[in-house]
Formats: C-alpha cells, sequence, structure tokens
C-alpha cells in the first residue's frame, strides 16, 4: 500500500508518517512549510515542496501529485488541502484538528463551502479531537463515514528525563503555558487566575509567543500590564523537537481553557509525566476512561486546579505517572498508526 499525506497540523501528519513507515508501509509526506516553520530536512518519506511564491508552491504540488504519486492507494488530506485534492479527484481520506472544521468549514465563504463539498467526496473523515464528530454531524455527514483518530504521540520522544532547560525563577513554582495566545483558547482566563495566585505561592509563569506582532499579542501584552502580573517569562518559539526538555523544565503544564478536547501540548506534558491543567469535555465517552488530569474551564476553576497541585506536590509524581500512563494507554504513536493503517485498509477492500 501507498499513501501519500498533505499538509500538516501541529506536527501530526508527521508524526504519523514516522509511525506508519515503522509499521513498514511505504507512507509519504508532501510539506508546503511557511516562512518560520520547522523544516524536517532529510525525513524519510517526506518532500519539502516551496517557493517564494505560495502560487508556484501549490502549481508544483500539483505537478508532484500527478506523477511521482499518481499510483498512491491512499491520498490523506489535513486541513484545507482537502480542497485541491478534492479538485484533483485525487481525495481519499480528510482529516481535520479543530478551527479548520469549527470554524473555516462553517464560513458562508468559497473556502467553507468547498471544504464542506469535501466531506461529501472523502471516503472516510478523520477528527483529532472527539467534539468535532458533532461538527461532522451538524454539517448532515453520514455517522459511519466519520472517526475519530487520537492524536500520536512520541512516547519515547516525550518522556520524563533531566532537562538542559534552565527556566527562569528556579526558586519558584514554574507554570508553563505554550498554547497560542488566541480569545477562543481562553488564555485570558488564567491570566485572571494568575493574578490571585501569585500573592498567594511563589509562582513564575512561562509563556510561548510568535515574535511577530498580532492583535492577539498585544492584547496579552496588555492584559499581563493591566493585571500587574510578576514572575511572567516570554520564550521565543521552540521547535517542536525541543518541547519535551521545555516539559521537563517545568512544574505543572497549562493547556488550553476552551470547551473542546485535551489538545497536543496537555498530552504530552502528561506523556513526561508533568501534572497537566486543561479543559475537559465532562461525561465524554470517546475514551474507555477518563483523561486523568486536571480538568480546569472557569478562572475559579483553574485556581482550585492550581492551588491543590501546589499543597499536594508530594504527590506530583504519582500524579505524572497515572498521566504518562494514560497517554501511552490511548495515544502512543504505534498504536495510533496501526489503528490508521486498518482505516486505510478498510478504505482500499
Amino acid at each position: 500500500m501507498k499513501v501519500v499525506q498533505i499538509g500538516d497540523i501541529a506536527g501530526v501528519a508527521l508524526e504519523l508518517t514516522r509511525g506508519l513507515r515503522a509499521l513498514g508501509l511505504e507512507a509519504n509526506l508532501l510539506l508546503m512549510p511557511k516562512p518560520g516553520d520547522p523544516l524536517p530536512e532529510h525525513e524519510p518519506g517526506v518532500e519539502l515542496i516551496r517557493s517564494s511564491v505560495r502560487a508556484l508552491t501549490h502549481a508544483r504540488l500539483t505537478a508532484r501529485l500527478l506523477t511521482h504519486y499518481s499510483n498512491c492507494n491512499i491520498f490523506h488530506a489535513h486541513s484545507l488541502y482537502n480542497i485541491p485534492l478534492m479538485l484533483l479527484h485525487k481525495l481519499t481520506l480528510s482529516h481535520f484538528h479543530g478551527s479548520d472544521l469549527r470554524e473555516s468549514a462553517a464560513e458562508n465563504s468559497i473556502i467553507g463551502r468547498l471544504l464542506r463539498r469535501s466531506m461529501r467526496h472523502s471516503r472516510k473523515i478523520v477528527v483529532s479531537t472527539p467534539d468535532l464528530l458533532g461538527n461532522l454531524k451538524d454539517f448532515g455527514i453520514p455517522a459511519e463515514k466519520c472517526i475519530f483518530l487520537p492524536n500520536p504521540i512520541d512516547v519515547e520522544k516525550f518522556r520524563p528525563r533531566p532537562s538542559p532547560v534552565k527556566l527562569a525563577g528556579q526558586e519558584r513554582i514554574k507554570l508553563f503555558h505554550p498554547t497560542r495566545f488566541q480569545k477562543i483558547k481562553g488564555n485570558e482566563k488564567l491570566f485572571y487566575a494568575y493574578r490571585q495566585l501569585q500573592d498567594k505561592y511563589p509562582l513564575s509563569l512561562h509563556l510561548v509567543h510568535d515574535q511577530r506582532y498580532s492583535p492577539e499579542l498585544g492584547r496579552m501584552l496588555d492584559l499581563i500590564e493591566k493585571l500587574q502580573l510578576k514572575q511572567v517569562y516570554f520564550l521565543s518559539p521552540v521547535e517542536h523537537a525541543e518541547m519535551a526538555d521545555y516539559y521537563n523544565a517545568s512544574d505543572i503544564v497549562l493547556g488550553q481553557f476552551s470547551p473542546y478536547m485535551v489538545e497536543l501540548v496537555s498530552l504530552e506534558a502528561a506523556a513526561c509525566a508533568k501534572p497537566v491543567v486543561t479543559s475537559l469535555i465532562e461525561n465524554d465517552r470517546s475514551y474507555p476512561e477518563f483523561p486523568p488530569f486536571r480538568h480546569a474551564f472557569t478562572v475559579e476553576e483553574i485556581i482550585e486546579s492550581i492551588s491543590w497541585l501546589i499543597d499536594n506536590r508530594n504527590r506530583w509524581k504519582e500524579i505524572g505517572n497515572k498521566n504518562r500512563d494514560w497517554v501511552i494507554r490511548h495515544h502512543a504513536q504505534e498504536k495510533i498508526c496501526k489503528r490508521l493503517s486498518g482505516i486505510y485498509a478498510e478504505i482500499s477492500s
């Protein structure tokens, strides 16, 4: 079986390609990197297609698909790359990750209409968080076409180990929040919670943000100044390959506080056996066992969860081990890739 994935979101396609190749599949990935994206040069099965002109990049992608990859059994498109594959009559499987389905596909725009059309043309549709199954249902997609495939986590890369990274405020309890600052992710709630927590505990808060100015970054900086937050440190964008070092250098990792399911930050941190605070979907039955992370959605819940973890520091190792064990059972790369290969086999039969 010959597989080609197109596009990538948060490194998921890259991890799937690595895992599928480890299982013996002829898996390939076409990437169209944007300026500033990490470039997996010389990665087996990965081909970088780039040009100084974006339109030319897409023309080169089309040429490669119609020549070198024309005989593939599976064309697996991530996010908006469902559209060009559909137009080329090459779309086999659509893979959605979040805002592409919640926002882009819901728009009354050309992109929105084409995304909804691509769903109807896909043999199967895979989503990376279980709440997205509800979005597909709202679009009228038959349930038998829709599959929740948990994001793959390389539990050997993301594991507890000594870190070469030294975060500022070593004498303090280090909170790590690498989630991009967007209203939909609920970051503001964390800052209001931290304002109350900083007067009670010796804390430091470590954030990751793009060095380029954006309205979201401006709002974040204004809010931090308005609330007079102390011991807040900004980290430049961290290469994904280095994220494990930052998780391991921190004490508590904070995910996003939105009404959606667990995101990659929380999963990777949990694989590093770190206490995690994030928003969970109550009564969710997508997993055989509910995630063991500390749930928090409101400002009060964030304060309560972080306070509980700080007051129970003697249990951090126990909590971290439970988190890692859960990730291994439900998100380990090999297990997820075996399931995906089964989906491919079903489509091809």
